[in-house]
C-alpha cells in the first residue's frame, strides 16, 4: 500500500514514522515545500520504503500528479482554510483515492466538496487528531451502541505531569494562536436537541482526573461535526470541554477583560500595535515548552441513554505521557497516532464509503475496535468502564 503525508512538520513526520512503522511493506511519500523540512525528515527516519518529494498545495497539477502516486492520502498541512480548499480541489481531480485530515478548520465547509468526491469515488475524513478526533469518534462509538444516546460530553486536556512548575500551569503544545483561538471561539454545543451558542471564556465547571486532582473544565468549541451527526441521532444535550489547572482560566479571563487579547490596534510610542500579537510573542516564550517536564493527555467521553430498555452510561477514558526521550510531546502523540491509524484502516476497509465522511460515522463497530487494538499498540491505552 501507498501513502502521502502531505506537511513535513513534526506532526507529518511522526504520522509517516509511524506508518512505515507498523504498516508492513507500506511505501511511504512524504512532501513539503520546505527544503529543509524535508531534509530533516529523510536524516531522521532513514527509511528505504520512506521518499520525500517538494510540492506546493496551490500548484492543483503538480498536487493532483502527487496523490495520483499513492492509494491514502494524509493532510498535516498547515489548517487555512486555503490550503485545505486547495487540497480538496486537487483530491477531486484524482480518482479512487482515500483521505484523512488531522485536523477539522471550518467544519462546516468541507460538505460542499462532497459531491465532487463522490464522483471521483474518493473518501475524505477530516477531524482525525484526538479533538477533534478520536473524542469525536468515542461519541459516534456510544451513539452505535446505545439504542438512543440522549447525552454526551467530551473532556480532554494536555498539561504538565507537576504543578507549580510551568507558568500559568501549563506549556505550549502546538501554538499560542491556536490556544487563544480554543479559548476565545464561541462554543457550539447540543442544548435540548439543537445546536447552541454559548459565551466563550465562561461557566467552567470542576473535573476531577484521576491521580492529579481537580481541574477546570471550560466548554470549548470542539464538537464540530457532532453538532450536525448528533442532532440527526436525537442526541439531546452535548458539550466538549478543555481541561486546565485551577487559576489558568481566571489569568485568562483577566487578560481578555482587560484587552490584551483585542485585534484593534492600538498606538504604541507612535507605532500601531494589535495587542493580542504582542500578547501571543509574550505567552509563547512564557508558557514555552520545558525540556525535561514530561507532560500528559487526558481525554473523558461520557454517553448517557438507552440500552437494552435500561437507562445507561458508558465512559471511554484515555492517559499518555509524553515521550522525553524521543522528543515527543503526549498531545503530538495522541493527535498524530489517531490519523495515521485511520490512514491504515480505511486502506483496507472502508466500508465503501465516499465523499465527505465525519469520523464518527465511520470509525464505529469494528473499525473503532481496529483503533483502540491499533492505538495501544502504541501504548495508548483506551478503557472502557
Amino acid at each position: 500500500m501507498k501513502y502521502l503525508v502531505l506537511g513535513c512538520g513534526l506532526q507529518g513526520r511522526i504520522v509517516a514514522y509511524d506508518i512505515l512503522q507498523f504498516e508492513k511493506d507500506s511505501k511511504v511519500i512524504i512532501a513539503d515545500i520546505d527544503d529543509k523540512n524535508l531534509q530533516t525528515a529523510k536524516s531522521l527516519m532513514q527509511n528505504n520504503r520512506l521518499s520525500v518529494e517538494k510540492f506546493n498545495v496551490f500548484n492543483e497539477k503538480e498536487t493532483v500528479a502527487l496523490m495520483s502516486k499513492v492509494d491514502v492520502i494524509v493532510n498535516s498541512l498547515p489548517h487555512t482554510w486555503e490550503i485545505t480548499e486547495s487540497f480538496y480541489k486537487a483530491l477531486a481531480k484524482t480518482k479512487d483515492k482515500k483521505a484523512v485530515f488531522t485536523d477539522y478548520w471550518m467544519w462546516e465547509k468541507h460538505y460542499k466538496f462532497d459531491e465532487a468526491l463522490k464522483k471521483a469515488n474518493v473518501l475524505a475524513v477530516p477531524g482525525l487528531g484526538i479533538v477533534p478526533g478520536f473524542g469525536n469518534i468515542c461519541v459516534g462509538q456510544l451513539a452505535y451502541e446505545f439504542d438512543q444516546l440522549e447525552e454526551a460530553a467530551i473532556y480532554c486536556g494536555g498539561l504538565p505531569t507537576k504543578r507549580g512548575v510551568a507558568p500559568l500551569d501549563y506549556m505550549i503544545l502546538f501554538n499560542v494562536e491556536a490556544l487563544l483561538d480554543l479559548y476565545l471561539t464561541p462554543p457550539t454545543v447540543i442544548q435540548d436537541g439543537r445546536p447552541e451558542v454559548e459565551d466563550a471564556l465562561d461557566n467552567f465547571e470542576t473535573f476531577l482526573i484521576p491521580g492529579y486532582g481537580e481541574v477546570d473544565a471550560l466548554k470549548t468549541d470542539g464538537l464540530y461535526s457532532l453538532n450536525k451527526t448528533m442532532v440527526e441521532k436525537g442526541v439531546k444535550k452535548a458539550a466538549e470541554y478543555t481541561l486546565r489547572y485551577p487559576g489558568h482560566y481566571q489569568t485568562m479571563q483577566i487578560l481578555n477583560d482587560a484587552g490584551f487579547f483585542s485585534k484593534e490596534p492600538i498606538n504604541v510610542n507612535g507605532m500601531e500595535v494589535i495587542p493580542r500579537d504582542a500578547s501571543e510573542v509574550i505567552l509563547n516564550k512564557l508558557m514555552k515548552k520545558i525540556p525535561g517536564v514530561r507532560d500528559f493527555t487526558y481525554l473523558y467521553v461520557i454517553g448517557k441513554g438507552l440500552k437494552d430498555g435500561k437507562y445507561v452510561q458508558k465512559v471511554y477514558e484515555l492517559l499518555d505521557y509524553s515521550d522525553e526521550d524521543m522528543g515527543i510531546t503526549s498531545m503530538e502523540r495522541t493527535t498524530a497516532y489517531p490519523a495515521s491509524i485511520a490512514a491504515i484502516i480505511i486502506a483496507h476497509n472502508h466500508g465503501g464509503m465516499r465523499g465527505v465522511v465525519e469520523p464518527e460515522n465511520i470509525f464505529v463497530g469494528e473499525r473503532f475496535e481496529k483503533m483502540i487494538t491499533e492505538l495501544a499498540k502504541r501504548r495508548v491505552i483506551v478503557y472502557a468502564r
